[in-house]
């Protein structure tokens, strides 16, 4: 009996970790299909917690990726009211650019036989006249497949979740030769971004990447880049002096949600940010990108079948295990989030270090870098 085929769009961590999984394990002949040409520069902090490197160890990637990154030992938060609190990560996280990362699993997935055609846009999933996806329309022809895995990132345009949306802008900029301390990282949590946050990161090479979310209905979300301007200015004008800004500014919608919708059916998949798993508290997708990739791959041995695709009762229990992964993690964040844009806690921030926000940021720096207990 021949190998299912699978086609997954999109190429980013979600896409690219599913294809190599599949091609790791043998188990199913896979073309990968990206709109762009890759190395290709994408909008993200690229910070990876101890569960994402956790991810990328599984797929054997972490010996280059160790040639590759910064390293993020401590870090520096600013809560509501100004005040700061310092602490060390316990374990290290790692930065590595998008640029790198991304092209790094495309590119060993297809040394594992995974074909990867580049500069495809996927248009619309091709369906069979019982309504079963039998492949995927590109903007350079057709594709026929078993099973299509989406993993065309946020929005995606395969989504079936009619749920309500919450959009989360995101906006950041690179600096080479900024005066930040060596291997730390900080995190600003300004009332004016309403729950969430502005951050520095190091990367390799000498680049410093800073960045802001906020929530798309906030109103200093109507003026991004002026608000920008301020953040850089009022809280990383030191660090910045006689740095050189490298490219432009940069944005990207995330969508964000407390609950997992339809993300399977019997011949088609969602992964990543598809499938709308960003944490709501803390924008990180990275680390559920990967972990969904790997477990929609793992799904599809174990479960898919050539004859029917997916049987109702597999469909469920990927929606189920998905919702059993990253709910935990979605609700404590958004929690979290709730609670540092309320009034009360801009009226404690200004004693954060010592008063009652200190153990509520420690917990939110903690998830940001995956290493807060149950995240592992």
């Amino acid at each position: 009996m021949r190998k299912p085929k699978v086609v997954i769009v999109g190429a980013g961590p979600s896409g690219s970790a599913c294809a190599l999984a599949l091609a790791m394990a043998e188990q199913a002949e896979v073309v990968l299909i990206d709109k762009s040409h890759y190395p290709r520069v994408k909008v993200c902090g690229s910070g990876l917690s101890p569960h994402a490197l956790s991810m990328l160890q599984r797929l054997q990637l972490i010996p280059r990726l160790s040639k590759m990154h910064a390293r993020i030992k401590a870090i520096t938060a600013t809560g509501p009211g100004g005040s700061k609190l310092r602490l060390e990560t316990g374990r290290d996280a790692w930065v590595v650019p998008r640029v790198e990362l991304d092209h790094l699993i495309a590119e060993t997935a297809v040394a594992y036989g995974v074909t990867f055609q580049e500069e495809t846009k996927g248009l619309e999933l091709l369906r069979d006249p019982s309504g079963a996806v039998r492949g995927l329309r590109t903007d350079r022809g057709d594709f026929e497949a078993d099973l299509v895995v989406c993993a065309d990132g946020s929005p995606s345009r395969f989504s079936l979740d009619d749920s309500p949306k919450t959009t989360i802008r995101t906006l950041m900029g690179w600096w080479r030769g900024a005066s930040f301390p060596e291997e730390e990282g900080y995190f600003v949590w300004d009332e004016r971004l309403a729950g969430y946050y502005a951050w520095v990161f190091p990367e390799p090479h000498g680049i410093t990447n800073i960045g802001l979310t906020i929530p798309a209905e906030a109103p200093d979300a109507k003026r991004l880049k002026a608000l920008f301007e301020e953040i850089l200015e009022q809280y990383f004008a030191d660090g910045l002096k006689g740095a050189e800004q490298v490219g432009k500014w940069m944005g990207h919608p995330a969508i964000i949600s407390t609950k997992v919708g339809t993300i399977a059916e019997s011949r088609a998949l969602w992964v990543g940010e598809s499938a709308r798993l960003v944490s709501p508290g803390t924008v990180e997708g990275i680390s559920f990108a990967l972990e969904s990739g790997i477990g929609a791959a793992t799904h599809i041995g174990n479960h898919f079948g050539l004859q029917r695709g997916f049987s109702p009762l597999a469909v469920r229990g990927y929606q189920a295990i998905t919702s059993a992964r990253v709910l935990p993690k979605f609700w404590v964040a958004e929690g979290f989030v709730r609670t540092i844009a309320s009034p009360l806690a801009r009226r404690l921030g200004r004693g954060v270090v010592d008063g009652p926000l200190s153990p509520l940021i420690e917990t939110g720096v903690k998830h940001l870098l995956g290493n807060a207990k149950g995240v592992e």
